[in-house]
This record gives C-alpha cells, sequence and structure tokens, in this order.
C-alpha cells in the first residue's frame, strides 16, 4: 500500500448563522466545498476553485478556520494523507447550484448541521462553531 500526500482546500461559506454544505457524489456525505489543489496552485486558490466548480459561487475574503491532517481510503484502496487548508467567507450573493462532483447543496443551521458527515468534517464542525459561534 502507497501513501502519497496532497495539499486539499475548502470554503465554509457563512449567511445569517447558516453554513453551504455539498453533498459528495462519491460518498453521500456532506462536507464543505472543495477538494485537492492542483500542481503549483496555493490552498487559497485552490479554496476559490473549488468553491466555484462546485456550487458556481464567488467570495470574498477568505478567514482562515485550521489546517486539517487526515488520511483518506478511497473505494480502489488508494492512500491520501491529506493536509486540508478550511477557510471561511461571508455569502457574497449569487445563486448556489451544485455542479462538479456535488450531488446537492444546502444552507445548514450551524447549531443543526447534518450527521452524514465524516470524521474530518466533524473536526472541520467544531472548528466551525468556535468561530461562528
Amino acid at each position: 500500500m502507497e501513501v502519497r500526500g496532497r495539499i486539499g482546500a475548502g470554503v465554509a461559506v457563512l449567511q445569517a448563522g447558516e453554513v453551504l454544505l455539498v453533498r459528495r457524489g462519491d460518498n453521500g456525505h456532506w462536507d464543505v466545498p472543495g477538494g485537492g489543489a492542483q500542481v503549483g496552485e496555493a490552498p487559497e486558490q485552490a479554496a476559490r476553485r473549488e468553491l466555484h466548480e462546485e456550487t458556481g459561487l464567488t467570495v470574498g475574503n477568505l478567514r482562515p478556520l485550521g489546517v486539517f491532517p487526515h488520511r483518506h481510503t478511497y473505494p480502489d484502496g488508494n492512500v491520501v494523507d491529506w493536509e486540508t487548508h478550511v477557510y471561511v467567507a461571508d455569502f457574497a450573493g449569487g445563486e448556489a447550484q451544485a455542479g462538479d462532483d456535488a450531488s446537492e447543496l444546502r444552507w445548514w443551521p450551524l447549531e443543526r448541521l447534518p450527521g452524514e458527515v465524516s470524521q474530518t468534517t466533524q473536526t472541520y464542525f467544531t472548528a466551525l462553531r468556535t468561530v461562528a459561534g
């Protein structure tokens, strides 16, 4: 088993006590919009690109939420050690629409976030409640 390391990035978009989440097409879990950085792409650039690809939205200032190291094993057995940079941004308008590998998206109240999430996404939620609360 070869373990590879990758940089990931995501954005928790906030509006009126709610956060925009996407349902991943690969495993059905809810998550912040995000994904892997491309070669030579800074985490903030990757976060903005992934947000736009998965929701159609753009945002202004990104505030760092944290860097979350985690290991993910894919259905094909591929194992990746991720270092995911998650940012927080305020909703800047527009109509969010699921795209790329997001099967749906929804605004969730911060006090009632979904349970269908990975252990890593749970750590994002814990950090998010701390900064947004």
